[in-house]
C-alpha cells in the first residue's frame, strides 16, 4: 500500500502519476502493487540518503521509473487526443 500525504497524492494524481487496480489498491500508473511499493521506498531512501546503491537496486529503479513514465505519457496523450476530438 502506497503511504502518501494529501498533497502529494494530489500532485500525483494531477500529473497522471497514480492509479487503482481491479483490487481498489493505489499504485503507480504501469507498475503492480509490489513494484509501486518498491519504487516508492526506494524513492523515500533515496531522498533520505539510505537508499540501497547497489547496482541492481540502481537498474531495477531505472526500468520500473521507465515503465512507469512511459505509461504516464501514454494516459497523458490519450487525453490530449480525447480533448482534442471532442473540440
Amino acid at each position: 500500500m502506497l503511504k502518501l500525504q494529501p498533497g502529494a497524492r494530489a500532485y500525483l494524481t494531477e500529473i497522471r502519476a497514480l492509479s487503482t487496480d481491479e483490487d481498489g489498491t493505489e499504485l503507480f500508473v504501469g507498475l503492480t502493487a509490489k513494484e509501486s511499493v518498491w519504487y516508492q521506498d526506494y524513492l523515500r531512501g533515496s531522498f533520505a540518503g539510505t537508499a540501497d546503491r547497489t547496482e541492481e537496486s540502481e537498474e531495477k529503479y531505472l526500468a520500473l521509473h521507465d515503465k512507469h513514465e512511459e505509461m504516464r505519457r501514454t494516459v497523458l496523450a490519450g487525453e490530449s487526443l480525447m480533448r482534442s476530438s471532442a473540440n
